[in-house]
């Protein structure tokens, strides 16, 4: 057994691509070792910003022995006059076999040959040799780099390669490079390191300032934020980001000026967090002047970098001052002007056009929704102010502050007003929030449909990976919004009013296939709906609300004795309808084994209707499953293909009406677990 580590040595690496070779090293190594037959014990891959590598503990210093079993040519191509032809002196000569080591057996309806071989194991080092290229170049990154002749293509130009196995060096060949037994200290020192085994690498590396394990730093990282004396706001993100991007991280303590804390809170912590990467800390409930930040390298350059961190962060922070001063100047509404000359997206239009497009969304949802008068005046003001922020000097420097800067801004407007600008910004996806008051969620749901519909209007479709205007996720916060405030609302409804406000059309279509997508996956993850259900219910995508309620109502029920009966039932209507086309029946062509389902049909309308109206899925269902013996006794009792054409046609139109009432609850038929005929 032998400890055997590789490390690439490479320019500094982006965050993402360190991630990306932590997920994957692990799963590679351990497929690819299994696939060539050599036992190990635990592989260890580690990171930093400027290395990556394993080390694999208790590897198998040979192969194991294996049978090589390969299928050759037909027994009629491989013998003629029982003779070796040339198709079968071939197979054994690309395989390095004789004739004895072959054998005929049946396969397929025919007779092969098959050649059953011993294969020795070979030397681990000599198989990593081969191995190692293949598995360093199976990772997938987001934006590759090229150098020398154009020749190598990696997440960042190699310098050189670490390859031990124990004390012998491996000399793989990797983008230009070969292994050898040296490596490099941080940075700051300068230092080439020979290493002269394996067991002494993370040894050497630290005593060289360079913690090779990101846990590690991870953990350095948390004890100093433990231990620095102040109140750090808690930031896993920030502690993973820093973690990634440095080799010795160390911490240090800086102060910006006192006139800064006037600033909005999102501003000092734009300024601190996204754009210094330095932990906020916090005194009496508020942010205060004392910040933490991480410098890579030894605690002698302490006092340097410190000032430098203030010098760069008050810099920032005397910027944003004078922007807040200078946009504050005029009313919010005065940069509604600037909105005319930006634009929105190529093909739709200005961020002016698009406010008007909201505006008009917005207030007719508000009316669909019985909003009262002054209601509607809190969106109509929402939405003239939603984007007015986008023409401020304060998020044309900061842009992650667009909403937030509005928001404050608008600190003299009705605060529901100044909540959903803030509101409408909210991160979209599955696991996004919903905006916390109703006119936020009016202003937002107005500003995403816009956008979905948009896109597809100019063929903007998301497929596989390629969604750059994230519609997945403005997908997902539309179903979230209408099932969080519980709004009834048709989305083709508003399809139609986009279209007719860019002048364009969709495919409904690939729209409604879109929508579907996200709305079974929601109603799974956030609702708890069984697969078969969700399927069932999207049916009805187009109210969203709807869509959930009638899956909550199913799943209530889907455990009782009766309801499979139920709903084979039901699929007899269903399947022996759906392809007729009228709704038109006469009860004087019923006969007397009819009218029973008919009197029970025409009771419970209006019942299942007006559960529905009042959005009552659970009593609607109760009432739907009161005709399940009418319906089993009417297909006992009535042949409907019946040859008199009057008749069948009454029978199919009447069914038809019967089933139109069950597609309320979506696609029921979907849920029976066994084939049934039609009576």
């Amino acid at each position: 057994m032998a400890d055997y580590v590789v490390e690439i040595l490479l320019e500094e690496m982006p965050p993402a691509d360190i991630d990306t070779i932590l997920n994957d090293l692990n799963s590679f190594m351990n497929k690819a070792l299994d696939e060539a037959r050599i036992d190990h014990g635990e592989i260890k891959s580690f990171s930093t910003s400027r290395r990556f590598g394993f080390i694999i503990y208790d590897l198998q210093k040979k192969q194991n022995d294996a049978i090589l079993e390969k299928k050759g040519p037909s027994e009629k191509v491989a013998y003629k006059d029982g003779k070796p032809t040339k198709a079968l002196e071939g197979f054994l000569k690309a395989n390095d076999a004789k004739e004895d080591e072959i054998e005929v057996r049946d396969s397929n309806g025919g007779r092969y040959i098959y050649l059953k071989k011993a294969q020795k194991g070979r030397f681990s080092k000599e198989v990593m040799m081969d191995l190692l290229p293949n598995v360093l170049s199976a990772f997938q990154f987001v934006k590759p780099m090229r150098w020398g002749n154009g020749e190598h293509s990696y997440t960042r130009p190699v310098h050189s390669i670490l390859s031990l196995m124990d004390d012998e060096v491996i000399p793989f060949e990797f983008m230009g490079r070969t292994g050898a037994d040296l490596t490099e200290s941080h940075r700051y020192l300068g230092k080439q390191l020979h290493i002269k085994n394996s067991s002494d690498y993370l040894r050497i590396l630290e005593e060289n300032m360079v913690v090779v394990s990101s846990e590690k730093r991870k953990q350095m990282i948390i004890e100093a934020i433990n231990n620095c004396g102040y109140e750090v706001i808690e930031d896993d993100l920030l502690v993973h980001e820093i973690a990634m991007i440095t080799e010795f991280p160390r911490p240090v303590i800086g102060q910006f000026k006192d006139e800064y804390l006037d600033l909005p809170e999102p501003v000092l912590q734009t300024v601190l967090r996204h754009h210094q990467r330095t932990f906020i800390t916090r005194k009496s409930g508020k942010v205060s002047k004392t910040f933490l930040a991480f410098q890579d390298g030894p605690d002698s350059r302490k006092a340097n970098v410190k000032k430098g961190y203030e010098k760069v962060i008050n810099a920032r922070l005397s910027d944003a001052e004078f922007y807040q001063k200078e946009d504050m100047k005029v009313p919010l509404e005065h940069f509604n002007t600037k909105l005319e000359e930006m634009t929105f997206q190529r093909e739709l239009g200005t961020i002016a056009d698009k406010v008007k497009r909201m505006m008009h969304l917005a207030l007719t949802l508000s009316k669909e929704l019985d909003f009262g008068s002054n209601e509607i005046a809190l969106v109509k003001r929402a939405v003239t102010l939603s984007k007015s922020d986008l023409g401020t000097n304060m998020v044309y420097e900061f842009p992650e502050l667009q909403g937030v800067v509005g928001s404050f801004y608008a600190k003299d407007e009705d605060p529901r007003v100044a909540n959903a600008i803030r509101d409408q910004y909210i991160p979209d996806g599955l696991d996004g929030d919903v905006p916390s008051d109703t006119i936020g969620a009016i202003v937002g749901f107005a500003d995403r449909i816009d956008t979905v519909v948009a896109n597809f209007a100019i063929g903007e479709i998301p497929t596989g990976s390629h969604d750059p205007y994230a519609l997945r996720k403005k997908v997902f916060a539309l179903l979230k919004i209408l099932n969080a405030f519980e709004w009834d609302i048709d989305l083709e409804e508003e399809i139609s009013i986009v279209e007719s406000l860019l002048g364009k059309k969709i495919s409904k279509e690939d729209f409604s296939d879109f929508v579907k997508g996200r709305l079974d996956i929601l109603l799974k993850d956030k609702f708890a709906i069984s697969q078969d259900v969700s399927k069932a219910v999207l049916e009805l995508w187009n109210r969203p609300l709807r869509a959930r309620l009638s899956a909550q109502a199913i799943e209530a029920h889907r455990n009782e004795s009766d309801f499979e009966d139920f709903i084979v039932a039901y699929t007899r209507v269903h399947n022996i309808s759906k392809n007729h086309g009228s709704l038109d029946y006469h009860v004087e062509l019923f006969d007397e084994n009819e009218k029973a389902l008919f009197k029970s049909y025409f009771e419970i309308r209006p019942k299942v209707e007006e559960a529905l109206e009042h959005l009552n899925y659970g009593e609607a269902f109760d009432h739907l499953k009161t005709m399940k013996p009418l319906i089993d006794d009417y297909f006992n009792k009535v042949f409907v293909m019946s040859p008199r054409e009057d008749l069948r046609l009454n029978r199919l139109g009447f069914l038809k009406s019967v089933d139109l009432l069950f597609l309320n609850f979506g696609d029921l038929s979907s849920l029976v677990k066994t084939n049934q005929k039609e009576g």
